[in-house]
């Protein structure tokens, strides 16, 4: 597969495929391809709160735009749950400030 075509899929799975809370691992994942998830991983402060400590994308996928494609879906999904969340993975915190309007309300310290 052309590295351009594998690339727009790998896009459309992390906009489409359905987000999964890993409970055992602690981590919000969304299948990419056969072996490879894109996760942000959490740390559950209460029953209503999340800590988003770290976010992950595959190496060879990063610098592409994917990871703000991640966090805005996780954010959503949360969101539509009405969970608060706070933001320690200093990626997160950047791609929350480019959609602070939308999530304040969402988000504590």
């Amino acid at each position: 597969m052309k590295p351009r075509t594998r690339f727009s899929l790998i896009r459309s799975n992390l906009e489409t495929s359905p987000l999964i809370e890993n409970l055992i691992k602690k981590q919000f994942q969304i299948k990419l391809d056969d072996e490879r998830n894109a996760t942000v991983n959490y740390r559950k402060l209460n029953d209503n709160t999340y800590d988003l400590v770290h976010s992950s994308i595959p190496e060879e996928y990063q610098g592409m735009g994917l990871g703000h494609t991640l966090a805005k879906r996780v954010f959503d999904h949360l969101a539509s749950e009405n969970k608060k969340f706070k933001i320690t993975c200093e990626f997160l915190q950047k791609c929350f400030e480019k959609n602070r309007e939308k999530y304040k309300a969402f988000v504590t310290n």
